[in-house]
């Protein structure tokens, strides 16, 4: 899945904007996964009682919603990555995190134009 971004960024022109997660011993050219808004997904997971490995079939993009809402999410992460995803300056942008294959329709909903995706698979047991 980093490598496709990789892709997109270097050879296609596509912008993630960040700060994001570095590289590491196991991907060395990075992740291109915005910090911002991996933090808030999984402060929505946490407020449902779940994260990205445990319980996702529990998600409730509305109540996610709900809790931006009722300041129960502080979105305090998202509003920055909200901001560079609905600023038309970024086009094209590309928003990596695996966690979005649970909580992209809570994103849907507040962005300002319907992204195009690109849905990556891979064998979880080659992760």
């Amino acid at each position: 899945t980093s490598m496709l971004a990789g892709l997109m960024v270097n050879g296609m022109g596509y912008i993630t904007g960040g700060p994001l997660i570095g590289a590491a011993f196991d991907n060395e050219k990075g992740f291109f996964e915005r910090v911002d808004i991996v933090n808030q997904n999984d402060e929505f997971f946490r407020l449902q009682q779940m994260d990205w490995s445990s319980n996702v079939v529990h998600y409730d993009w509305e109540k996610a919603l709900a809790h931006k809402e009722s300041g129960e999410a502080t979105f305090k992460e998202g509003e920055r990555g909200l901001a560079f995803l609905n600023d038309s300056n970024n086009a094209p942008w590309l928003q990596k995190d695996p966690r979005m294959c649970i909580a992209l329709r809570t994103w849907v909903e507040l962005l300002d134009v319907e992204p195009a995706i690109v849905f990556t698979y891979r064998h979880p047991l080659e992760v």
